[in-house]
């Protein structure tokens, strides 16, 4: 088993127009495999995420659709660098009154400039609660 650690920044934008909710992100992130030195081979993995996003909210529609598109631009040392995947996610959000929200979405991913490139179907399913601060 491999332990690894992980930190990213975000810088996030979004705006509606009209019904429409454009959303804008990116992502600087970098994974280091914890136990294993530079001398050894390891080398931190950096990428670069552009994530972009569009929401349509129709009147009296709970399953509103989601649509977001991300590509990664990869920074490594001993690898060729540069763009190296995407991600075309489409989803919806269903919220439940002092539950939660559920979220359902299919995601298609896959890698750039390979030979073989790994191609990834992905069918999720995401549950968020958010804890309310009481007011004083």
């Amino acid at each position: 088993m491999n332990f690894h650690f992980r930190f990213q920044f975000d810088a996030k934008y979004k705006h509606e127009i009209n019904n429409f909710t454009i959303g804008y992100r990116l992502r600087y992130q970098n994974k280091n495999e914890l136990g294993v030195s530079y001398d050894e081979g390891d080398y931190s993995k950096t990428n670069i995420r552009f994530k972009t996003s569009l929401a349509y909210n129709f009147s009296n529609w709970k399953l509103d659709p989601k649509f977001s598109a991300e590509i990664f631009n990869k920074f490594q040392e001993d690898e060729e660098n540069g763009f190296s995947k995407y991600r075309l996610t489409l989803g919806t959000d269903y919220k439940i009154k002092n539950f939660g929200e559920l979220c359902i979405f299919y995601r298609y991913e896959r890698e750039l400039n390979e030979d073989y490139p790994d191609l990834k179907n992905i069918l999720g399913l995401k549950y968020t609660y958010s804890f309310k601060r009481k007011k004083k």
